[in-house]
């Protein structure tokens, strides 16, 4: 039963993580360009109108629309890996401790994709903008790659993350083998 509450609100926790992630990525994004999301995400996510009323609010809004499901992906399969732990308090530990490895790799992941912008290395730039009038081609540039990486860092933090938890939980249960088979032995001699 513990294990199974500690599954739920690890997803739960996974999610708000995502949201939050989403929320602060795009704020600092919008600082450096403001156009990739008033050109290009405002449209895409139908705020054309309104999101121009309240920039801040709407690229909040988009980040958590955004990663949610990233949160939820990652959740469930963190989650679910644990599941096979022998402890309640293993399974919240190695959970709570894939989550920062993952949000350790999307945050560098991104902030490599926002040098990639920034250093001229995107291709980008041979078509970026078209038909769009942007100001700062530069930020925008480097934005959009930052958003692209992110993503990409997210889908390689759970994919580490993961492997980690599935090695850990060997390690364990090779532990957990050792010490079954030492009290047995120990157990044994007793009789002797």
């Amino acid at each position: 039963m513990k294990k199974a509450l500690i599954f739920i609100c690890c997803i739960f926790l996974s999610v708000v993580i995502a949201i939050l992630f989403g929320v602060l990525h795009n704020q600092f994004t919008f600082t450096l360009s403001n156009e990739f999301f008033t050109k290009v995400l405002f449209e895409r996510f139908g705020f054309v109108e309104y999101g121009r009323n309240t920039p801040r609010l709407t690229v909040s809004i988009i980040g958590a629309w955004s990663t949610w499901w990233i949160g939820l992906v990652s959740g469930l399969v963190f989650a679910f890996i644990r599941l096979f732990y022998s402890s309640s308090k293993a399974m919240l530990k190695g959970i709570s401790n894939a989550i920062l490895i993952m949000l350790s790799i999307t945050i560098l992941v991104g902030l490599i994709g926002l040098c990639y912008g920034f250093l001229g290395l995107s291709n980008l730039e041979s078509t970026c903008c078209f038909p769009l009038q942007v100001n700062n081609v530069k930020n925008f540039i480097a934005v959009s790659e930052m958003h692209s990486f992110s993503y990409a860092g997210g889908g390689i933090g759970v994919l580490i993350a993961a492997l980690w938890q599935i090695k850990n939980l060997k390690r364990s249960n090779k532990l957990e083998f050792i010490k079954i088979s030492e009290y047995k032995i120990h157990e044994e001699s007793q009789k002797i």
